[in-house]
């Protein structure tokens, strides 16, 4: 006779099996089933929600009750379905954004048409509301007395454009900064001698009980068309179009520091070369032999209508050894310079002077 086999080891089985979709569960069946319970959560609320609309209110009546009275000055606009309506519209957009295809097209169609049909309402009860009154215009015949009110001044536009020129002249530098400056001191002063005018009679309206403005203060037109051909001729200068600068004699490069086009270092010393770009130069440490003759050319490569030079000084800052011609953006140009004796040197730019970026130490030994 065969032995039976025991039922223990399937019981078993079962129910590790059971304790393991507990422990170790399948998450990917579980995050598809995210959908289910949401709508499951969603038709509770929405049961809830019903039962306790249904329910609002007072359980028990009073036989006279009083109807509330809305104020005369406030406008209470009636029930509307129109909150429901779009409500459902949105809860279409989000299904048709989980779907995708069509449904969201009718989601986008539906939560349209909702907000629309809001709108109509929204507009109705809009044109229902009572026009405000309008007051009439006070029209005060002056100042009360004892206080001055200054009349229309055109000096915060002035002082507005001397700001304005100051920070293209820190933008710019050189000649153009320095004339920003001489038109920011002359538009401050202007409105310096105003508000002391202004201040006399204040004065004299204190001994006498007349108050009186000053008179009142008009464009400098011709001010400003001064300023402005300043600037032009500066900028141009700057620019190197102005004064026009002619080549020397025969085709041969001019004295020390004047710039030629292109072509190899004529200097017996080697030539250096130099790159400025985004008002900065690329090195700043150059070396060169002494008592020889050398060059430097520059490489500007900012915009044509920013400048570059390179000028030396001696390491006390005041000897300058060359004065050169500016050479604008989108070209490059070689310099010659005479023999150095030994020692340290600054090269820098004349047309920024101060920038860190445009300056660096000359060795010369």
């Amino acid at each position: 006779m065969e032995p039976t086999a025991s039922p223990a080891p399937d019981l078993v089985q079962t129910l590790l099996n059971v304790a393991a979709s507990v422990i170790i569960p399948d998450w990917r069946a579980l995050i598809s089933l995210l959908p289910i319970g949401l709508a499951l959560l969603f038709a509770l609320w929405l049961v809830i929600a019903a039962r306790q609309w249904a329910s609002v209110g007072p359980r028990r009546r009073a036989p006279a009750r009083v109807q509330p009275v809305t104020p005369p000055s406030v406008h209470m606009p009636g029930g509307s379905v129109a909150p429901l309506m779009v409500a459902l519209g949105a809860g279409l957009l989000f299904a048709g954004l989980v779907v995708g295809g069509i449904a969201l097209w009718i989601g986008v169609t539906g939560l349209v048409l909702t907000l629309l049909v809001w709108f109509r309402e929204a507009m109705r009860d809009y044109d229902h509301i009572e026009p405000t009154q309008r007051l009439p215009a006070v029209i005060h015949p002056g100042p009360p007395p004892g206080v001055h009110m200054p009349g229309p001044s055109i000096r915060p536009l002035m002082g507005a454009l001397g700001s304005a020129a100051l920070l293209g002249g820190l933008v710019v530098g050189g000649w153009v900064l320095v004339v920003a400056v001489v038109f920011l001191v002359y538009t401050l002063m202007g409105w310096l001698f105003d508000f002391t005018a202004e201040y006399r009679k204040v004065e004299e309206a204190d001994r006498t009980g007349h108050l009186e403005n000053i008179p009142d203060r008009r464009l400098p037109v011709r001010s400003l068309q001064a300023f402005a051909v300043l600037f032009a001729l500066v900028g141009l200068a700057q620019l190197g179009v102005f004064p026009p600068t002619s080549p020397a004699a025969g085709g041969a490069p001019g004295a020390s520091g004047a710039p030629t086009s292109g072509g190899p270092p004529a200097g017996p010393g080697g030539g250096l070369t130099l790159v400025a770009k985004e008002i900065a130069f690329d090195k700043h440490e150059l070396s060169a032999p002494a008592n020889a003759a050398f060059t430097i050319e520059l490489k500007n490569e900012d915009p044509p209508t920013i400048t570059h030079d390179v000028d030396i000084r001696g390491s006390d800052g005041t000897s300058v050894v060359g004065d050169q011609v500016p050479v604008p953006g989108g070209k490059s140009v070689v310099y010659n310079y005479e023999a150095l004796a030994p020692g340290t040197y600054q090269f820098f730019c004349s047309v920024h002077p101060g920038v860190p970026g445009m300056e660096g130490s000359l060795t010369v030994q």
